[in-house]
Parts: structure tokens; C-alpha cells; sequence
């Protein structure tokens, strides 16, 4: 073992002077790609498939160049040994919703993640030929149509330039550059499709990045590509439909409303969705009556009472509509179908909290007339708050390691604490456990 590892350490010690900076041959991929065109347009050799086939592979070493040796993940200590020192190293560098160390390098941008240490994307800046992948394919394209015994070959090829559009799209979506993203998911997506290999979630992904730059006609089409493919990303898809059809209060009201309405009533747990639904009928001049949502899941629940989540999608919506009585009844009705169920006994629990919250709001808005008055009504919101206890004890349970139901346990057991030495108790004891949890 020893002795590979010295052997190791002594590759890298004979690579590493060697990698001083970025190797690419671009006089040499520049010489072979004239060469391609020249033949390409020889009018004896432009009527051989291998003509073309020479072409597309010249144009793709052109494409691979700037890029060689890069992956997702890599360290940045083999980056180095790969691509040699940065010209250019900026740190905090803000790109879509990440910041990025940045490494410039003469034909490429290397983004690396700071807290891994590793390579999450990268941008090419100087790409030795301009358009090289789109000639690439075009080439190969030429030589599979010219030659059926061509066509293995001329696969490879339009396989070696998918990959490369998937990647780029996918560094493209990380660095905000979601119009890029969606057109190298566009181009990937017909490689695909071409291969006999389609992937029925490209749709979907370009319709989203399109979404993301704002424009939702060229997403919409996508997306309704998506849904006749049945990909709907668990609900995410009429979402996203909905936003291409409302365009930020402009759009197709009717259009919206249904799309929003299918939406929820096949997904009635996305969170997207419901809050969205929210906003749809709360927005200012809205006309819309929010009971029909309600009667959309509740027609469900009717065909299929036992469906846990159609009543957690209901409980859902009634939690955003600040339906305190409806949710509780409804959580209710779900820790019952399903009692171990962390997030259903915390959501119960949570709307005990937020309608004690809200009556808390309102008593002390209130005048009384006498002590005792004001003791009672006080005692009323304390049972309110007293109600989430068995579900929170239950949610901590089923997931000891959880803070949000110790911290709400020890806001509760708080509000006792005075009068009751076991309620004193509890509150120590979830009080220390939420201090030691904050501390790791």
C-alpha cells in the first residue's frame, strides 16, 4: 500500500509543474476545423459520409477543449492539477441564487463552491470557434442522412454533443442564466428524441427555466408538452402553468383560476399550490369565491375518505385561509387516519398555537369591567393553548430530533410555569433541550 501511495504522490509531483496553466491547442483544433470545411465543401468529398463524420468530430474537440478534464463535484486541488493556476481568483461572486469563488482561467470561468471546496459549474468565455456544437451536430446529422452504415458512428458523435448541452444547461440554470438553460435543454431534448432515447422531463425543465426569465409564452408551450407527456413534478407543473396564464396579474384570469383549481384538486398537499390558491383569491379586486376550492377537496374526500393527504390538503388550505376551527377539526381528522405522522401532529398542534395567538391579539383589545371578567377570558385562551400540548408532545415523539415542536412545547409549558410546578417542569426541561439543540 505504501508503495502506491509514493507512486501516486510522484505522478502528481511530475503533473503538477506541467499544469501551470490551461493547455488548449487552439492554432491545432483551429488548422484540423479549416481542414473539415475545406473538405466539406470539395465538392468530390463532400458526398462521403466520412467527409462529414471527419467534420462533426473536428468541431467537437473544439467543444470539449475549454472544458476538458472538468466535473460536477471535482476538488479544487485537482482542478488545479487539471487546468493549473487561475489567471484570476474572485471570492463571494453572487451568480443566480449562489455565491461562487470564481476562477478565471483563459477560456473558461470555473465557479466552485465555497463551503465544499468543489466545482458546481462552469462558463466557457473564449470558446476557440463560435457556434462549433451547433456545426458539430449539423455535421453528424449530414453523414447519418448521407450513409445508413454511418449512422452508429454519427450517433456517437450527437451523443457526445447532447451530453454536452445537458451539462451546459445544467451550469447554466446554477449560474441564472435560465434563458441559456432552456435553450441547451431545448437542444438536448431533440438530440434525445432523435436517438430514440427521449427524456420526458426536459419539457418540463425548460418550460421552468423559461418561467424564471419571464417569459411565460415560450414557457407555456413546454409545459403543456410536459402535461401530454403525464410529467407533472408532483404538482409543481400547474403551477408553473399557472404563472404562464396569470403572467403577474395581466393575464388570463379564467385560464389561471382553472389551471389553479386542476392543480389543487389533484395535488391538494403542494404547498405551491395551495399558497398560490391564497394569493389567487385574496389578490386586490378579486372576485373569486374561495369556497370553491373548498368544495373541490371536499368532493374528493367524499369519493375517498380514508385519503390522508386530501384531508392534510384541506387543512392545509383552511391554515392558510386562518380557518382555525376548520383546520384543527380537519388535522383532526388526519393524525387519525394517520397517527405517526410527524408533520400532521405538528400542524396541529401549530393551528392550536396561531388560534390561541389570534384570541391572545384580540383579548387585549377588549375593556373589561372586572377582574374576574378578565381572568376568565384569559382562561379561555389559555385552554386554547393548553390544546396543542398533546399533539406537540406527540410531534416531539416522533421525531426527538426535530426543534420546531420543542420550541413550541416550551413557548406553552412557559405560559403555565407560575402556577404549576409540573408545567414548570416541563418547561425546564424543554427549555435546556432547546438550548443544547442550539448549541450543536
Amino acid at each position: 500500500m505504501k508503495r502506491i501511495l509514493m507512486m501516486v504522490a510522484a505522478v502528481m509531483l511530475v503533473a503538477a509543474p506541467a499544469a501551470n496553466a490551461q493547455k488548449v491547442n487552439a492554432e491545432g483544433l483551429k488548422a484540423k476545423v479549416a481542414k473539415a470545411d475545406a473538405d466539406a465543401a470539395n465538392a468530390k468529398k463532400n458526398v462521403k459520409s466520412a467527409t462529414w463524420l471527419t467534420r462533426g468530430q473536428a468541431y467537437a474537440a473544439v467543444v470539449d477543449a475549454p472544458e476538458a478534464g472538468l466535473y460536477i463535484g471535482m476538488p479544487i486541488n485537482m482542478l488545479e492539477v487539471s487546468l493549473g493556476k487561475p489567471m484570476t481568483t474572485n471570492e463571494g461572486v453572487k451568480k443566480g441564487y449562489s455565491e461562487f469563488n470564481e476562477l478565471q482561467y483563459p477560456y473558461v470561468n470555473v465557479y466552485v463552491d465555497p463551503a465544499s471546496g468543489t466545482v458546481a459549474s462552469w462558463q466557457v468565455t473564449n470558446p476557440v470557434v463560435e457556434g462549433a456544437a451547433a456545426v458539430a451536430v449539423e455535421s453528424f446529422q449530414k453523414a447519418k442522412a448521407m450513409d445508413a452504415k454511418a449512422a452508429a458512428k454519427a450517433n456517437e458523435g450527437l451523443t457526445q454533443m447532447k451530453d454536452h448541452y445537458l451539462q451546459e444547461a445544467d451550469n447554466m440554470y446554477k449560474l441564472g442564466e435560465y434563458k441559456a438553460a432552456a435553450m441547451g435543454y431545448a437542444v438536448a431534448d431533440d438530440l434525445l428524441a432523435e436517438l430514440g432515447t427521449p427524456d420526458e422531463s426536459l419539457a418540463f425543465n425548460i418550460g421552468y427555466c423559461y418561467v424564471l426569465d419571464g417569459d411565460f409564452d415560450t414557457a407555456l408551450g413546454y409545459l403543456e408538452k410536459s402535461k401530454a407527456n403525464n410529467y407533472e413534478a408532483d404538482g409543481t407543473l400547474y403551477y408553473l402553468l399557472f404563472h404562464c396564464y396569470f403572467k403577474n396579474n395581466t393575464g388570463d384570469m379564467v385560464k389561471s383560476k382553472e389551471t389553479l383549481l386542476e392543480g389543487v384538486s389533484k395535488y391538494p398537499q403542494n404547498n405551491n399550490l395551495i399558497e398560490t390558491m391564497t394569493m389567487f383569491y385574496s389578490r386586490e379586486g378579486s372576485t373569486e369565491d374561495p369556497e370553491e376550492v373548498f368544495g373541490l377537496i371536499k368532493a374528493a374526500i367524499e369519493a375517498d375518505p380514508n385519503n390522508a393527504d386530501l384531508w392534510a390538503g384541506l387543512g392545509n388550505v383552511y391554515l392558510k385561509s386562518e380557518r382555525w376551527d376548520d383546520a384543527i377539526e380537519t388535522y383532526s381528522k388526519v393524525v387519525e387516519l394517520q397517527p405517526d405522522s410527524y408533520i400532521n401532529q405538528l400542524r396541529l398542534g401549530y393551528v392550536h398555537c396561531l388560534k390561541a395567538d389570534a384570541a391572545q391579539n384580540e383579548l387585549t383589545k377588549q375593556t373589561f369591567t372586572s377582574y374576574e371578567e378578565s381572568s376568565k377570558a384569559q382562561e379561555a385562551v389559555d385552554a386554547i393553548y393548553a390544546a396543542s400540548i398533546p399533539a406537540l408532545e406527540k410531534a416531539h415523539e416522533l421525531a426527538p430530533n426535530e426543534l420546531t415542536p420543542i420550541e413550541l412545547l416550551k413557548s406553552v409549558y412557559y405560559r403555565f410555569s407560575y402556577d404549576d410546578e409540573n408545567m414548570k417542569a416541563k418547561f425546564d426541561h424543554f427549555n435546556n433541550l432547546y438550548k443544547e439543540m442550539n448549541q450543536q
